[in-house]
């Protein structure tokens, strides 16, 4: 059974909400957006940031998550590309009190979703192995 296909939305829909959106880390792997030189895949830096009283690892996963699903959205061609893409976005919602927050909570959600919505259009049928 591949979970790429359009028949499988529901499955993913499941596996997204049973793993509290753990498992776009396992979407990511289906469709092949990591890269073996990008800084998440050094383990220096993982244990500097563990060495570091765990906080710098926290942001750093935190970070992580948000690159990976920026990563599967943009792959399964979610709408918005130069929005979600873009760091200053992220920066600008980060500085910016209360309003800013609740667009990251906003953004956030978007990048959760719409990667399901577009798994259940068929989107992920171009990337089946």
């Amino acid at each position: 059974m591949n979970l790429l296909k359009k028949d499988n939305w529901v499955i993913n829909l499941l596996l997204m909400l049973i793993t509290n959106g753990a498992y776009i880390f396992v979407l990511g792997y289906f469709l092949d957006v990591y890269d073996k030189n990008a800084w998440y895949a050094k383990w220096q830096y993982w244990l500097i940031g563990i060495v570091l009283l765990l906080f710098p690892a926290i942001v750093m996963f935190t970070v992580f998550t948000i690159q990976v699903n920026i990563m599967v959205a943009k792959k399964l061609g979610v709408r918005g590309v130069k929005v979600y893409t873009s760091p200053y976005t992220w920066l600008l919602c980060l500085i910016v009190p209360v309003i800013g927050w609740v667009f990251i909570v906003v953004l956030c959600l978007y990048l959760y979703v719409f990667p399901i919505v577009m798994l259940a259009k068929g989107e992920g049928e171009k990337y089946l192995r």
